[in-house]
């Protein structure tokens, strides 16, 4: 109880000194005693000071560098995904634009063509090195059929083997089972084409004399039994003719499309299918078919004058 007074009075005459204090600095002022002695402190203390800054600013200075760093590492981070989505931006209107000038190529080719086409994505590349086909999201119910010719804006993919509702599977032009009639577009020149899988196709030309140019154009060509319409391109011979054991003309091709990077492809719906034979039942009778001339029978010439023959006579002797 009697320290508790004791603070209570010592706490008193502070204050009450205080007081006097600031009221004979402000009576005095800059000239006054407490002034004086406030600037004798200040001069004492000011180095004091300084040198505590000096020892105290790097702390407070890494502290708030703490602070700092997680600010900009936080905008660092938004402006990170705000530069992904501008990339992700740039790349999808990448891809619409070269999916524009795909499909505006591949318009193009059916308007050259002249036949009614269906779109259709390829969704299974070749599972393997010795497939040589391809699986499409379109079947019989758009209207596709085995044998069908397969395009791109470049030209001739293949030609559809196996068809079900929704999918079909095409067989390449570089299938080794695979086989065209085409043409040289130069001069109209026949020949067979095939695949070699990872190989140039093989163009074997019927003549062995044939004069055929590196670089010469190849459309295909319509046959008996195809539903492969006229003049889709092929590709262009790479090398000169050499003579094979049949003494036909074989040459190397380069197929115009590239069959590693296939994405959108055109199939021809009514390209019309060339008979290989004459049904019989379709066979139109003619009404009025050429008559042969009538035979007329050959008669003996009448004998000449003096060359009658005389009777005999019953009565010569």
């Amino acid at each position: 109880m009697p320290d508790r007074r004791r603070n209570t009075t010592v706490l008193a005459v502070l204050v009450l000194v205080s007081l006097v204090l600031l009221t004979m600095d402000y009576r005095q002022g800059d000239g006054g005693t407490v002034a004086a002695v406030q600037r004798g402190a200040m001069a004492v203390f000011s180095p004091i000071q300084e040198g505590f800054a000096t020892v105290v600013s790097p702390v407070g200075g890494f502290f708030g560098s703490i602070a700092e760093y997680g600010r900009l590492r936080a905008e660092n981070a938004e402006l990170e995904e705000e530069l992904e989505h501008l990339r992700e931006g740039r790349v999808s209107v990448a891809e619409l634009e070269r999916q524009n000038r795909e499909l505006r190529e591949q318009l193009a080719m059916r308007e050259r063509l002249g036949f009614t086409t269906t779109g259709a994505n390829v969704i299974a590349q070749a599972p393997g090195p010795f497939e040589w086909s391809v699986l499409i999201d379109a079947g019989g119910d758009a209207g596709l059929r085995p044998g069908m010719a397969v395009v791109n804006e470049a030209g001739l993919v293949g030609k559809l083997v196996q068809v079900t509702r929704s999918n079909a599977r095409v067989q390449l032009v570089s299938s080794p089972q695979a086989g065209f009639i085409v043409r040289l577009v130069g001069t109209g020149e026949e020949g067979f084409l095939s695949g070699r899988g990872s190989r140039p196709l093989q163009l074997e030309m019927t003549d062995a004399e044939s004069e055929v140019e590196s670089g010469a154009e190849v459309v295909t060509s319509t046959f008996g039994g195809s539903s492969i319409p006229d003049g889709i391109p092929v590709g262009e011979v790479e090398s000169h003719p050499q003579t094979d054991q049949a003494g036909g003309a074989v040459l190397s091709l380069r197929p115009y499309v590239d069959l590693s990077r296939l994405g959108l492809v055109q199939i021809v719906l009514d390209a019309p299918e060339h008979p290989s034979e004459l049904d019989p039942d379709e066979l139109i009778e003619d009404e009025n078919p050429p008559r042969p001339p009538a035979i007329v029978p050959e008669l003996d010439p009448a004998p000449g004058p003096g060359e009658l023959e005389q009777a005999p006579n019953p009565d010569a002797t």
